[in-house]
């Protein structure tokens, strides 16, 4: 309530008189002025409204309305903080250090604006038990006493209660028995877009779980869960197709197979949890979304639906918050082999730096679907021969820590005089933090083999953050070359600001670990191989923290895997036969190991948070952005491939 600037009333003048006998005399007396009263900065809680649901269950979210109302405070952050106390017993908020009492919460006012402010919280009753009953919700403003010498404490407080005004209290009532829901709250597809084998490229006649070990939907999912009876639940999906729903496959950690359901696990009571998912499908369903497929149409969409299924003996609160639906675009592989302007376009023929090659792979599928590039392709002509393999896929919450691991492997063979033959093969991780990304780290070798004059060309390069490693071209008659690298150091590359109940932390984060290169170019009778390890990585996330508030403590929890990786790549093409029987033989064989996304990564601050009466305890709030075991761990041959061309 805003106070009078002035005390008392100013009057112009007084008049006084005196009388002597026949003789008035009249006297005019000008007052002093009146006193200015200074104002001091001052937050005064003005409010609570009841809401409109009247019964609530311990583990059970509240939403509050309530409003404040600030004198000479107009960029100061504080917390309010609220606490459940029964009816009874609300007197010990006064006279209590420690009243028995429930904290619901602290709200976070990131800015005092001048006068009155309405503001809602969102708040939580305790996951534990508590009696039913009448109870009065109390708050209390700037809970962690951060405004420096405040005019007027006591209507920081909810008060008034021993003279009947309720106005700072909401009234509840508390329903002891059994609580709990669980929400699906997010839906991610990887980049946004699905891709799919086109006719042709995969089986489509098999039911049931897929038999493959290549992904065909990556992305995750964040669902919360309240109360405390039950903390697992299971998860299905369905791909709707023209209306049509079929059910779609997870990939069962630790299990090496797809199976229909997804089992998780919540370790914390309210807080948003991440959960990959790894999704297939089978042969009938493929032959559904090759059918609905439109060529002509710009944009071609399925829909994915996931649910939430609670597996225990008690009714959920609420089951319409456990289903979402998305839109999916989607596209299918083409086949046909890349023309010439497009491999221009890509920077792939005349390679002279391979470290585009990465960089090919990864710009074609970065922009979404398309169909003038392919994941895979396997096509001759009587001129040409082609084999072509692309690989691209998001790993984690590019809003916390994401990977993106692309890998292109390609062999090209024309029939020009003595066989003309092309191998690359290359790879490389693009790092996403807090919604920034860099690329981290790329490899790549190629060479031409020239069958007409008995030469090679190659090129090999390796680059980290966009510093050049290895790069090494030439044009030789006889190669035999080895490369290797190994990067390991800690490098701090992303920067966030995050607030943890009343307390603003900022982030350092980047990565730790290694990251390495091995690849073998040999050159001899005509016949070129390239191969070994393209790339292997062992990377951690790197963090630290700092605190802005001066009262309050805190740090970052880190054991965190972002990818661990090997990707094993050889190739090989022989022109020796090409002039004598028109034949060139060629061979290429990729496989995969890949960890992803993997441990625990939370941040965690200590405050004061005041009881109401006397007592300033330490509280401790923490913000988690992962705790997840690695979904993604597979190992998989990801083309095996050879066969002679003959023109």
């Amino acid at each position: 309530m805003m106070r009078s600037k002035y005390l008392g009333l100013a009057m112009p003048l007084l008049l006084t008189a005196c009388f002597d006998g026949s003789e008035r005399h009249v006297e005019v007396v000008t007052p002093a002025p009146a006193t200015e009263v200074t104002q001091v900065p001052n937050v005064a809680l003005v409010e609570i409204k009841t809401p409109e649901q009247a019964l609530y269950q311990p583990g059970q979210p509240i939403s509050l309305d309530f409003s404040i109302e600030t004198i000479q405070l107009d960029t100061q952050h504080i917390g309010v903080t609220f606490m459940a106390i029964p009816k009874e017993k609300v007197a010990q908020l006064e006279t209590e250090e420690q009243p028995e009492g429930y904290n619901l919460g602290t709200h976070y006012v990131e800015q005092l604006q001048p006068g009155v402010q309405n503001l809602s919280a969102t708040l939580m009753f305790p996951n534990e038990e508590m009696p039913s009953g009448e109870f009065l919700i109390a708050a209390y403003v700037d809970s962690a006493k951060i405004i420096p010498d405040e005019a007027d404490l006591t209507d920081n407080r909810s008060r008034g209660h021993d003279g009947g005004d309720l106005t700072t209290y909401a009234s509840i009532t508390i329903d002891a028995s059994h609580y709990h829901d669980f929400v699906l709250d997010k839906v991610v597809v990887g980049d946004g877009f699905a891709m799919f084998p086109d006719i042709g490229q995969r089986e489509t006649a098999s039911e049931g779980q897929p038999s493959q070990k290549r992904s065909d939907i990556i992305g995750h999912i964040d669902a919360s869960k309240f109360g405390s009876s039950a903390n697992t639940a299971q998860v299905t999906a369905e791909v709707i197709v023209d209306d049509q729903a079929y059910t779609a496959h997870f990939w069962q950690e630790g299990q090496d197979h797809y199976a229909e359901k997804m089992n998780i696990s919540f370790s914390q009571f309210e807080q948003s949890h991440y959960f990959p998912y790894d999704i297939a499908i089978n042969g009938a369903l493929l032959h559904k979304i090759q059918q609905a497929f439109d060529p002509n149409s710009s944009e071609n969409t399925i829909q994915l639906r996931f649910t939430l299924h609670d597996m225990s003996e008690f009714d959920e609160a609420n089951t319409s918050n456990n289903t979402l639906t998305i839109d999916v675009p989607y596209s299918l592989y083409q086949d046909t082999p890349p023309s010439d302007e497009l491999l221009a376009k890509h920077n792939l023929p005349g390679l002279s730096d391979s470290n585009q090659v990465n960089r090919a792979a990864r710009s074609a599928l970065s922009n979404g679907p398309t169909q003038d590039l392919s994941l895979t392709i396997s096509q001759q002509t009587d001129e040409q021969f082609v084999l072509l393999d692309l690989f691209s896929n998001t790993y984690g919450d590019k809003s916390k820590v994401a990977v993106v691991p692309s890998f292109l492997s390609l062999i090209i063979l024309k029939a020009t005089d003595g066989g003309y033959a092309w191998a690359s093969t290359g790879g490389g991780f693009d790092l996403y933090m807090f919604d920034d990304s860099v690329n981290l780290f790329s490899a790549g070798a190629s060479g031409i083999a020239d069958g007409a004059n008995g030469t090679l060309s190659y090129a090999m390069g390796v680059s980290f953050l966009g510093n050049s490693l290895i790069a090494d071209s030439d044009s030789v008659t006889a190669l035999d070359e080895s490369y290797t690298h190994d990067w390991s150091e800690e490098q701090k590359l992303f920067s966030a600001t995050f607030t943890i109940a009343i307390v603003p932390v900022s982030v350092s984060a980047g990565v730790k670990g290694e990251v390495g290169v091995g690849s073998e170019l040999k050159y001899a009778d005509q016949r070129f191989s390239i191969g070994g390890d393209v790339l292997t990585a062992s990377l951690d996330a790197y963090a630290t923290a700092g605190i802005d508030l001066l009262i309050a403590s805190g740090g970052i929890g880190i054991d965190f895997l972002i990818i661990s990786e090997t990707l094993s790549a050889s190739a090989y093409t022989d022109i020796s036969k090409a002039i004598t029987d028109s034949e060139i033989s060629y061979g290429i064989d990729i496989s995969n190991h890949m960890k992803a996304i993997e441990g625990e990564l939370y941040l965690w601050v200590k405050y004061p948070g005041y009881e109401f009466c006397c007592s300033f305890p330490t509280k401790t709030a923490t913000k988690t952005l992962y705790d997840t075991g690695a979904l993604y761990n597979k190992t998989w041959q990801m083309l095996d491939y050879s066969d002679s061309f003959k023109f």
